[in-house]
C-alpha cells in the first residue's frame, strides 16, 4: 500500500488557537489553496478546530483523487473545464472509501487491473479485486459536500485570477454548475437508523463488576503503579456517575469543581491558551452545572491532594486528570488506551464498555 503523501497537522498559535493545516509530507509545507480556503471561508466564520480538521481531511480525499487520476485542476479551470461525468463518478467512489483503501487501490499497477488472456484458451480472466470497504453513508455525504463547496470556492477564486472575459467566465461557470448539480445528485441518501444491535447503557451487574475490578485495592485491577490505579479508578467513576463525554471529562479544571456545594460547572473552552494538547478535548454542549455525589467529591479531593499534587509537572496547569509520568493534562488517546488495556485484560468481558456508552445513557448515580 502506498503511503499517504498528505497529512493534517495542528498548529498551536500563541493565542492558544488550534489551526489545522493540510501539508505535503514531501516538503512539510501547507498546500496553498486549501490553506487560503480554510482561512478565508471556514476559520473566518469562527468554526471549531475540529470542524476545520474534518474539512481538510475531505479536501485531502479530493487531492488523492486528483493525484491518482492525473488531473491538474488548476489547468482545467484555466481551460474553462472541470470534470467529466465519469470522473465525477470516480470521485464519488473515492469519497465512499476509507483513505487507506484509496491508497491501496491507487498503488495497484495498471497491468494487474487489466483483463488478461491465457495462452491457448479463449477464456478471458479478470483479476478481481475484493469488494471495497465503504465508510458510513453520512461520512461519504459530508465528504462530497465539503469537496463541492471547496471546488465552488476554487472555481470562483481562479475565475477572478484568470478569466477576465465575460464569455470565458460564463462558459466556466456553466461547466462548473453542471458538475455541482451532478455531485448533488450523487449524494448518498440518509436512511432511517437501524437500532438493532446498537450499544446501550451498562447493565447494573456489569457496572458493579467494572467498579469492583477498577478499584485501586482490587487484585484484578489491570493497571500498574499506585498513582495510575488511583487516577484510572477515579476516571472510570467520573464517566459512570457523571455521564460526560471524553472531551468534557478531560476539559475539567480543578476550579470547575465546587466541593462545598458538590457541583461541577461544565465550561466550553475552545482554543484555551492554558491547554498544551494539540488535540484539544472539547465540550460540544452548552455550559451547564451538574451535581456530584458526596462519594465522588471525596475521591476526587483525595486524588487531588494525595496523587495529583505529588506528581511533577501537574502544578503547571489546572486540569484535573493528568498523565502520571509527566503531570501533563491527560490526552484523548491516553483515555482510549486506558479503556483498551482494560478490555484486553478481561478477554472481551468489557468490550462494550466505552466512554461513549456512559455518555449515551447519562448514567448519573448521584441523581438516583
Amino acid at each position: 500500500m502506498a503511503l499517504n503523501p498528505y497529512a493534517v497537522k495542528t498548529l498551536v498559535l500563541t493565542s492558544g488557537e488550534r489551526l489545522p493545516v493540510l501539508i505535503a509530507l514531501a516538503t512539510g509545507a501547507p498546500l496553498f489553496e486549501p490553506s487560503v480556503y480554510v482561512l478565508s471561508e471556514i476559520r473566518a466564520t469562527n468554526r471549531a478546530s475540529n470542524t476545520i480538521d474534518q474539512v481538510l481531511r475531505s479536501i485531502m480525499v479530493l487531492q488523492l483523487f486528483l493525484d491518482s487520476s492525473g488531473i491538474d485542476i488548476e489547468q482545467r479551470i484555466r481551460q474553462s473545464r472541470v470534470f467529466r461525468l465519469s470522473e465525477l463518478d470516480e470521485l464519488v467512489r473515492h469519497c465512499k472509501r476509507p483513505v487507506a483503501d484509496q491508497l491501496k487501490r491507487n498503488s495497484i499497477p495498471p497491468s494487474q487491473k487489466s483483463v488478461r488472456r491465457i495462452s491457448g484458451e479463449s477464456v478471458r480472466l479478470v483479476q478481481r479485486q475484493p469488494a471495497p470497504t465503504e465508510v458510513a453513508g453520512h461520512t461519504a455525504a459530508n465528504r462530497i459536500r465539503v469537496i463541492r463547496d471547496y471546488l465552488d470556492w476554487l472555481v470562483r477564486y481562479h475565475m477572478a485570477r484568470y478569466h477576465s472575459g465575460a464569455a470565458e467566465g460564463e462558459r466556466l461557470w456553466n461547466e462548473w454548475t453542471s458538475c455541482k448539480d451532478a455531485l448533488d445528485a450523487r449524494l448518498p441518501r440518509h436512511k432511517g437508523r437501524n437500532t438493532v444491535g446498537q450499544r446501550e447503557g451498562l447493565q447494573p451487574q456489569v457496572a458493579e463488576r467494572l467498579l469492583n475490578i477498577t478499584s485501586p485495592t482490587s487484585p484484578e485491577n489491570p493497571w500498574k503503579g499506585e498513582g495510575t490505579c488511583i487516577r484510572n479508578a477515579l476516571l472510570v467513576r467520573w464517566f459512570y456517575e457523571v455521564g460526560l463525554r471524553r472531551g468534557e471529562v478531560l476539559n475539567v479544571k480543578i476550579p470547575d469543581i465546587n466541593f462545598q456545594s458538590e457541583e461541577l460547572t461544565v465550561v466550553r473552552r475552545a482554543d484555551d491558551p492554558e491547554d498544551p494538547r494539540k488535540d484539544q478535548p472539547l465540550v460540544k454542549t452548552r455550559d451547564r452545572k451538574i451535581p456530584l455525589s458526596p462519594g465522588l467529591c471525596k475521591l476526587t479531593y483525595e486524588y487531588i491532594t494525595n496523587t495529583r499534587r505529588t506528581t511533577e509537572g501537574a502544578r503547571l496547569h489546572p486540569f484535573l486528570f493528568i498523565a502520571m509520568g509527566t503531570g501533563a493534562p491527560l490526552s484523548l488517546s491516553a483515555v482510549n488506551a486506558i479503556f483498551a488495556e482494560r478490555r484486553n485484560a478481561f478477554n472481551g468481558e468489557f468490550d462494550a464498555v466505552t466512554p461513549h456508552v456512559f455518555a449515551t445513557r447519562g448514567m448519573i448515580a448521584s441523581r438516583r
